[in-house]
């Protein structure tokens, strides 16, 4: 059979009780059975039937007349959608048996105490922050039902009430730290070089921080897909924190690979997140809502790990206030902890911390670039898609050259000057508490 699409492309249709297959020059999409349920869509316009046929990187759609629609439900023992009764020489198509909830709900009370608790451990306003995550929280379980569709949001309220009470502590510890003055002793210069990682322990670190990173950010893209409507990422295995899932072999090893060895400024990328958008209800919102998950979750992870710091900080103020500590508020020097037991180990966990606090800030902002393919372009031709929407449309196929290209010149780290602000506003907050 052959079927033509919407846009005029001519597609060779086989079908067969367990495999579709459709044919347009090199593009060929199967289609097995025990997927048909999610990736065929079939539906009746008078007699007429309209096809829709999903894969990883292809959408397509037919307006099939009776005829030919009648062979292929006949070759592929479907009935015909809307009929009452199925045809004689068709079989209705199973359905598979599901564990769970294809979309769970997540409102947006949940959302916002989860995104207020990551920021309660800030000294003073970090108070606000608190405050307001725990309002939220209790107009959550007021006004949402006990329904199993809502165990994700009850779940991340959870998590926001342990990290809201968690930041009031922290907040309220490093207050005391301000106000008694107290702190280690500083060093006069930097002595100790064989009480830290060392440099490739420091990049070893740097990697195991970047792999994870990028997993937890593309893992946020994925989950928000599915709570959006979408669960063709899920159905690849992509809503998990496993590195493998995410690697793109050419992005993430070969191309840093020959950057690092050539000299050049090294970058990669994770393997990107498929959404199918036809799938979305409110696709823009939708869309807007995953291009912003990554970078957020980056951000929680940054906000999380500086907590941390500070709490680490607090901790030696007040527990080892003779104790010797070089780097730690400097932005890229090693972290080194002496005149205490157990200091070697607290500078590497001081330093992973860091790290993380760096790593995973520098890339919510590098993905918030709007220039394609970043997640930032997704968000503004979204927003603007009479406007910036037509001019991304036209420049998104030679977008990752039109990146390259301001990489090389060094245009992009102009555009990354917030994320360095943060990063030295973060080490004010735990210098000014600790004395660090």
């Amino acid at each position: 059979m052959i079927w033509t699409d919407g846009q005029g492309r001519e597609w060779h249709i086989e079908a067969g009780p367990e495999l579709i297959t459709l044919k347009a020059g090199d593009q060929i999409l199967h289609i097995e059975r025990g997927v048909w349920e999610r990736d065929v869509h079939l539906s009746c316009v008078g007699r007429d039937l309209i096809a829709r046929f999903y894969g990883e990187h292809v959408e397509v759609g037919f307006l099939v007349p009776q005829e030919q629609a009648d062979e292929f439900l006949s070759r592929a023992k479907l009935s015909r959608p809307g009929d009452a009764v199925d045809l004689p020489i068709a079989a209705p198509l199973p359905q598979p048996q599901r564990k769970d909830l294809l979309w769970p709900k997540v409102t947006h009370s949940s959302v916002w105490a989860l995104i207020c608790s990551a920021f309660a451990f800030i000294p003073l306003f970090g108070l606000l922050f608190g405050m307001a995550a725990l309002v939220l929280i209790v107009v959550f379980h007021r006004r949402a039902r006990q329904a199993a569709a809502l165990a994700h949001a009850r779940t991340m309220c959870r998590a926001a009430l342990i990290l809201t009470i968690g930041g009031i502590g922290i907040s309220l510890l490093a207050m005391f730290c301000f106000v008694t003055e107290a702190g280690p002793a500083e060093a006069q210069a930097y002595t100790a070089p064989a009480q830290g990682m060392g440099s490739y322990g420091t990049i070893a670190a740097a990697i195991v921080v970047v792999l994870v990173s990028l997993s937890i950010h593309e893992c946020g893209h994925a989950i928000s897909a599915w709570w959006c409507g979408d669960d063709l990422a899920r159905s690849l295995g992509r809503v998990t924190l496993n590195p493998f899932a995410h690697i793109d072999l050419f992005g993430t090893i070969i191309l840093p690979l020959i950057l690092a060895t050539s000299g050049a400024p090294v970058f990669g990328y994770a393997k990107p997140v498929p959404v199918r958008l036809t799938h979305l209800s409110r696709y823009r919102r939708a869309h807007i809502l995953i291009s912003l998950a990554g970078p957020g979750t980056n951000l929680f992870l940054s906000a999380v790990a500086l907590a941390l710091l500070l709490l680490m900080g607090c901790l030696l103020v007040l527990l080892a206030p003779h104790a010797v500590v070089i780097g730690f508020s400097s932005l890229f020097s090693q972290v080194v902890i002496t005149g205490i037991a157990g200091g070697q180990l607290l500078s590497a966990v001081a330093l992973v911390l860091k790290l993380v606090f760096m790593i995973n800030l520098f890339l919510a902002f590098f993905n918030l670039i709007p220039i394609p393919p970043l997640d930032g372009s997704w968000v503004l031709e979204h927003l603007f898609p009479d406007t910036l929407g037509r001019f991304y449309a036209v420049i998104r196929p030679f977008g990752f050259i039109l990146f390259l290209l301001m990489f090389w010149a060094g245009l992009i780290r102009y555009l990354l000057f917030p994320a360095l602000w943060l990063i030295l506003f973060g080490y004010e907050v735990v210098s000014a508490c600790t004395g660090l």
